[in-house]
């Protein structure tokens, strides 16, 4: 019964352990995202545009799948930004 009891409090020690260690793997900082077309920091950037409106980003993004459906992720955050924008560079007439 009793070498039950440090099988089962091995297990959990090496389960927490390994939990750690993914978790300190997760957190490096020094790792860069794999976004090499930039649309990650785009979508970042659209959301703070949209004061923090993820919904609104996303549908502005769905709205560009629906009128382009073969194009790629990077495509369509590029085009609703686009569009994001347009009305901003035309300014105040």
């Amino acid at each position: 019964m009793l070498s039950w009891l440090v099988l089962i409090a091995l297990s959990v020690l090496a389960t927490a352990a390994a939990d750690r260690a993914w978790l300190r793997h997760v957190a490096r900082e020094d790792l860069p995202l794999h976004d090499p077309e930039g649309y990650l920091e785009m979508t970042a950037r659209m959301t703070e545009l949209c004061h923090g409106d993820r919904q609104r980003v996303d549908a502005l993004v769905a709205q560009q799948r629906q009128r382009l459906p073969e194009a790629r992720q990077a495509e369509l955050v590029r085009l609703a930004m686009q569009d994001l924008l347009a009305p901003q560079a035309t300014g105040p007439q």
